[in-house]
């Protein structure tokens, strides 16, 4: 059950199922906030995976939830312990990520540079010394985006998040318990982490065409944005059909469009299994095509899902979007009486 506690007046829940993660995360960053920083990014997997497992009882629905969307959506036989390990590593990266945005604002440059290991950073040395902009294409995937841009940008590649909201206005489906305890911790991330908003459907993106003509800085883009779509209505300008996992999505192409348009390289930013730390790995991506059509950038757009497949077949337990309710819906046959951002807030 998602609302837990509602206020009298059946408004805003005071407690949601997603809470039970942050307040462990919260009491958790609360101590880590007393230690060394240097000592933070070693112990944090470790802790992560022993949290996880007080998760795994605590929160029975989740759980459940996870399992079935493994079950429905990745076709191999799957044993009972494979589905509690990946479930396990799930529950344990997703306190690490909350973690991490607890405690990014407070780790400097070089404790920041013991988060992650990103292979293949001569790409982007390369392409900084042609003066080419860049479009790094991450995913909801593994690591938050926040934790790569602040880990880019500590390495000395001044790094943009690009995102379909700011910090500055909290999810409509936050809890108060949220809004009062965990959003502040937020919010501080503004400090860390230069962000760039993209307008869904809007023929200009003043934002992200303004620094993309300075040609310096590098614009991390998470592009599985899905969206609902009702059957009954022509699909909107600025979004794609796609396949994905043996099924239909919808993803949007206002990032991309203007970053093609205007020369950008592109390349993936893709974490790959590895049991010891945070791994990601960039690889050059060539566009489908050199148009900059909607049609031409849904081919681009398919390069750029089957790759992200190929990640959740090797490990489907990384993939962030596990936990949310409405899963399955967003990724099959169109449906719903509206078109909907399925992450629409780009701190999930």
């Amino acid at each position: 059950m998602y609302k837990l506690f509602l206020d009298k007046n059946n408004r805003r829940p005071w407690i949601v199922s997603g809470d039970i993660q942050r307040l462990m995360a919260l009491a958790l960053a609360v101590g880590l906030d007393t230690l060394p920083a240097a000592m933070c990014p070693r112990i944090l997997w470790q802790l992560s995976h022993i949290v996880s497992k007080i998760w795994y009882v605590a929160d029975p629905g989740t759980v459940n939830r996870i399992r079935h969307h493994l079950v429905t959506l990745f076709d191999d036989n799957k044993t009972e312990a494979m589905l509690n390990s990946w479930v396990l590593e799930q529950l344990a990266f997703s306190i690490w990520n909350t973690l991490i945005l607890n405690l990014l604002p407070s780790l400097d440059d070089k404790n920041l540079s013991h988060l992650l290991k990103i292979d293949n950073l001569s790409y982007l040395n390369v392409l900084r010394e042609q003066m080419s902009p860049v479009l790094l294409l991450g995913a909801h995937y593994g690591v938050y985006g926040y934790a790569v841009t602040a880990f880019l940008s500590a390495r000395g590649y001044p790094t943009w998040l690009v995102g379909y909201s700011t910090l500055r206005n909290y999810p409509v489906q936050a809890s108060r318990l949220y809004n009062w305890l965990y959003w502040p911790r937020v919010q501080r991330l503004e400090k860390r982490v230069k962000q760039v908003t993209v307008a869904p459907g809007e023929k200009s993106q003043p934002e992200l065409i303004k620094i993309l003509k300075e040609k310096t800085d590098i614009f991390y883009l998470l592009p599985d944005q899905y969206f609902i779509v009702n059957e009954n209505q022509p699909l909107p300008a600025h979004l794609v059909s796609l396949r994905f996992l043996n099924r239909k999505v919808y993803l949007d192409i206002s990032g991309i469009q203007p970053a093609k348009q205007m020369g950008a390289r592109v390349f993936t930013a893709i974490p790959i299994a590895n049991e010891q730390e945070q791994h990601i790995t960039i690889e050059p991506m060539t566009w489908a095509n050199p148009g900059t059509r909607a049609e031409d950038i849904g081919e681009d757009l398919q390069v750029y899902l089957s790759r992200l497949e190929q990640r959740l077949l090797e490990n489907p337990a990384l993939w962030r979007d596990l936990r949310r309710l409405d899963l399955v819906d967003r990724i099959t046959s169109p449906k719903g009486d509206k078109v909907q951002c399925m992450n629409n807030s780009i701190i999930q």
